[in-house]
């Protein structure tokens, strides 16, 4: 459920004369999904209105940039002995200090925004996120990937994911690993591969199809090998299985990214749980008569809508997109 706040409110409290309830109002709306990106974007806007508290954000970026990618100052590589702070660290903490310093500036409370990127896909939406290193991630419906706003491929290859993605990760140099950290606080690890990884609370699955991975997990620590055209799953007591694809999954790369239901008399309210668990939607039946309804099949669907539009026709229902939330409604043709 979406908590309701006015631009109005945001800028009384840009502006610092925000109360406690009002500063509290806006904690709880920036814990909700979509709501971080439009916060930034009325911070500029009242920025711009308030240029006495405008900072040069943009030479900031180029200054930092600079102290990443630019070579050693004079006498730096002198001056780093045994026992010193290694320069490409030192750079790092100046990094951080600045980030401090703008955040302060700014009066950001929510670092994970300041910090982190993220790319986000709806329902029934997909992407393809081009990353820094070369690498690509496809994102499928309902998912989130979150990666590092500066430095990343220099200071690391970190990436935290909700939801299911493909990926095709390049091969540096300096064989720099490329890590995907998961729902479950497990981590997929690669050198240069692709894969496709599904990370819900249901629990984790990675699929290998080039190169080679290694997978572990909160319960199993010691990191497991994956091959290729293998597919590990992680249970949500953080149990690791590998097993290898079946010839059907070798042959068409779709279907191991296709999510099986069987629902024998199952109450559309039951189902939608499901749905909600295996593709991280929030599912609203509100129609007590509606809820009641069964479904009895085995279904298979790559995506939420896939499924949700077959239920449609069965049910005599619509589906109805709005705030995040996905509502399922009696069809208003349905007489009966």
């Amino acid at each position: 459920m979406n908590t309701p706040l006015s631009k109005e409110m945001l800028f009384t409290y840009f502006s610092g004369q925000a109360t406690v309830l009002q500063k509290q109002l806006i904690e709880e709306w920036l814990g909700e999904p979509g709501n971080v990106e439009r916060y930034f974007e009325w911070l500029q806007e009242w920025e711009n209105g308030h240029p006495q508290f405008l900072p040069d954000v943009e030479q900031a970026f180029k200054h930092v940039q600079t102290m990443l990618e630019g070579p050693p100052a004079s006498g730096d590589s002198a001056r780093e002995s045994k026992g010193t702070v290694p320069l490409r660290w030192r750079n790092w903490l100046r990094v951080a200090a600045a980030v401090l310093l703008m955040a302060g500036a700014g009066g950001y409370f929510y670092h994970d925004a300041l910090i982190y990127r993220h790319y986000r896909t709806g329902y029934a939406q997909s992407r393809t996120v081009a990353l820094n290193d070369g690498s690509r991630v496809s994102l499928l419906p309902n998912s989130d990937l979150k990666l590092l706003r500066w430095g990343f491929g220099r200071i690391g290859r970190d990436v935290y994911l909700t939801g299911e993605a493909g990926f095709v990760v390049t091969h540096q140099v300096d064989h720099q690993p490329f890590t995907v950290y998961t729902l479950d606080h497990g981590k997929v690890t690669v050198l240069g591969t692709e894969f496709f990884v599904y990370t819900r609370k249901k629990g984790t699955q990675v699929v290998l199809s080039k190169g080679k991975v290694q997978i572990s997990s909160a319960e199993m620590a010691v990191p497991l090998d994956m091959k290729p055209g293998e597919k590990a799953s992680v249970a949500t007591d953080g149990k690791i299985a590998i097993q290898p694809l079946t010839v059907t999954e070798l042959k068409d790369p779709v279907t191991w990214q296709e999510h099986h239901f069987h629902f024998d008399h199952t109450t559309l309210a039951d189902a939608s749980r499901e749905l909600n668990a295996v593709f991280g939607l929030e599912i609203m039946v509100t129609d007590p008569a509606l809820a009641a309804r069964q479904v009895t099949g085995t279904f298979k669907a790559r995506q939420a809508d896939e499924l949700l539009s077959v239920l449609s026709e069965m049910l005599d229902m619509r589906v109805q997109v709005e705030a995040g939330q996905v509502r399922l409604i009696p069809d208003s043709t349905d007489t009966n």
